[in-house]
């Protein structure tokens, strides 16, 4: 099965929905969710399945769009996965609805200061180091307006001369900090602030009205004249071991330029805002541009040839890899009453995990070959339309009591009840996953014509964990099934 032709690509005009993955105690069982008859081998009893596991590394697809948080950073070894590397870009354009942004051009006095503000939503890995953050100019003529670029896509082409730059303590962006203009003083936080240049304050304050601030298009125009911004992490910082998150599209991420300007009551000091450049078509300029080099174990992954029956499986966010699991022994089963088929796996100590957390949820779903696509599990995936959220509690993918499950009983009840196919299944920690989804059986059993795009994990690159494959002599990944005779 040549897997690579199945990776779909994240096309326009997905419809993307976000998950709520809200979490209670789990009580029932030792893992599940279930209340179940005791296994007494007379009327109820266990029977635990072997798992072939073959791990990928995958070709990912993933879109970060302007409403997604991007991240920013980097890894520049962790102990199992190697090395991640991110990059924003995004283009700007006057937030204010005048003309001209700095008030009247003849009563400009000087530009003192500029700043860049990016509203901070989180942090992945050692939050303790410093990285130094740059920001240089896009001057690349493919830096346009998109529905989104793919984390793939190569970084952008940007100035020599940087803007500006800072090396910032990551435990202190959340800080509360004092902006202080003239007698107005404002309180913030969970903001990164990197002062650039007031050159470039002065370069906006002299673009002409009648070509760049114009009556008409006088964002477009903007943008032609400043492609947008880039911002990185030096590769001189000594501690690169943290991916950043921020939201492009909140109010407080801004560059914003301080100026002063003559009045009849003389010198005032002002503020002109510039933010992400968001078309009429909800398309932006901006870009979060990825980059994993793997090492150590997870260097062996590939694409196309997998680490077969792999004793351990590395599991690393988008963009990161995933595993193929067979279970040829549900052929087997004869036809019975499953009270519970629950797939069962644990987390390997691995150097790193003190740092780096495990993903908020990992993803099950099943591989159609013949289709040449992925589907919902049926009846065990259910997913709501009119809230966007999918019954996560129930289905599993999240770590409890020391384990992963996943639910998979009317999967295997309606197996062995018709003898159907026997799916292979993707295990994955997906950002997004694109799949056909398959409605319960009490609507139909209906596959959707479409992908879906079901948000799992809600940050990119966020996340990694290995855990025991099927042939790990300590920690076998299993199919634990309880079920009675009929």
């Amino acid at each position: 099965m040549k897997l690579k032709s199945l990776l779909p690509s994240a096309g326009l005009g997905l419809f993307a929905l976000l998950i709520n993955l809200h979490c209670t105690k789990i009580t029932p069982t030792d893992i599940g969710t279930d209340l179940l008859p005791v296994v007494d081998n007379v009327h109820t009893f266990e029977t635990i399945l072997r798992v072939f596991s073959d791990n990928y590394v995958t070709n990912d697809s993933s879109v970060i769009t302007y409403t997604d948080d991007h991240a920013l950073g980097v890894i520049e070894d962790d102990p199992e996965f190697g090395k991640t590397e991110a990059e924003i870009y995004f283009g700007i354009v006057p937030s204010s609805t005048a003309q001209y942004p700095f008030g009247t051009r003849d009563s400009l006095v000087a530009i003192d200061s500029v700043v860049l503000s990016l509203a901070y939503t989180g942090a992945f890995g050692d939050s303790n180091s410093v990285q130094h953050f740059t920001v240089s100019e896009i001057i690349d003529p493919d830096f346009k307006d998109s529905s989104g670029y793919f984390i793939s896509h190569p970084g952008f082409t940007t100035a020599l001369t940087e803007l500006g730059s800072a090396s910032i303590a990551l435990n202190t962006i959340d800080d509360a900090k004092t902006i202080i203009i003239k007698s107005d003083t404002q309180e913030v936080s969970n903001l990164l602030r990197i002062p650039l240049n007031p050159s470039l304050g002065m370069r906006f304050a002299n673009y002409d009205t009648n070509t760049v601030y114009t009556s008409v298009n006088r964002d477009s125009a903007f943008q032609k004249a400043f492609n947008g911004l880039a911002i990185r992490v030096d590769a001189g910082t000594p501690e690169r071991a943290a991916l950043t998150y921020y939201n492009l599209n909140d109010e407080n991420t801004k560059l914003t330029c301080y100026y002063r300007t003559r009045k009849s009551t003389g010198v005032d000091t002002l503020s002109a805002d510039f933010s992400i450049y968001v078309t009429r078509k909800y398309t932006s300029y901006s870009a979060n541009v990825i980059h994993r080099t793997p090492n150590y174990g997870y260097a062996n992954l590939d694409y196309t040839t997998p680490v077969t029956d792999a004793e351990q499986i590395y599991l690393q966010s988008s963009p990161g890899s995933y595993a193929i699991l067979n279970i040829p022994g549900l052929d087997t089963l004869q036809n019975s009453i499953i009270h519970r088929a629950e797939l069962l796996f644990d987390p390997i100590d691995a150097s790193g995990n003190e740092l780096f957390r495990v993903p908020d949820l990992l993803f099950l779903d099943l591989i159609d070959s013949t289709g040449n696509r992925f589907l919902t599990i049926p009846d065990d995936f259910n997913f709501s339309f009119n809230n966007y959220t999918f019954n996560s509690l129930d289905f599993g993918g999240y770590l409890k009591y020391g384990k992963y499950f996943f639910n998979i009983t009317r999967y295997v009840q309606n197996k062995v009840t018709k003898q159907g196919k026997n799916y292979a299944f993707r295990l994955s920690a997906p950002h997004t996953a694109l799949d056909y989804y398959t409605y319960p059986k009490e609507s139909g059993s209906i596959v959707t014509a479409n992908r879906i795009a079901f948000r799992i994990n809600a940050q990119i690159a966020k996340g990694r964990t290995i855990v025991g494959g099927g042939s790990n002599p300590l920690h076998p990944m299993r199919l634990r099934i309880i079920y009675s005779k009929i």
